[in-house]
């Protein structure tokens, strides 16, 4: 079955028990189990349809672990949200993050300055 709402997909990943699309326009969309703040909408409600994650764009591959996201954008910044209880967001800290946290320190395409 189609997920409804959803076209221009450009990529998918899978948690448990939740699901993220990334659209062509860079997007981010979510939808199922949102205990921890998966979804990334700010809530710890539950969807049967897809909500987009909150405060994003320009992203360019999203990454689902069993209970926490990722997000990279195109200018090399990382985004994480969801449960953080071992302190996979990068954020410091144990607590969940139900909205889009930028990683602090963390930029994919830094190149050192030259000498």
């Amino acid at each position: 079955m189609q997920v409804t709402g959803l076209s221009n997909i450009k990529g998918i990943a899978v948690g448990n028990d939740y699901s993220l699309a990334l659209k062509s326009d860079g997007t981010v969309w979510a939808w199922g189990s949102n205990g921890s703040g998966t979804l990334g909408d700010g809530t710890t409600a539950d969807r049967g349809t897809p909500v987009q994650v909150s405060e994003l764009s320009d992203i360019q591959a999203i990454y689902a672990g069993a209970c926490h996201s990722i997000a990279l954008k195109s200018d090399g910044t990382v985004w994480t949200w969801g449960s953080n209880i071992f302190g996979q967001l990068g954020i410091g800290g144990i607590g969940a993050a139900f909205r889009p946290i930028k990683v602090i320190g963390l930029n994919l395409f830094t190149r050192p300055a030259p000498h």
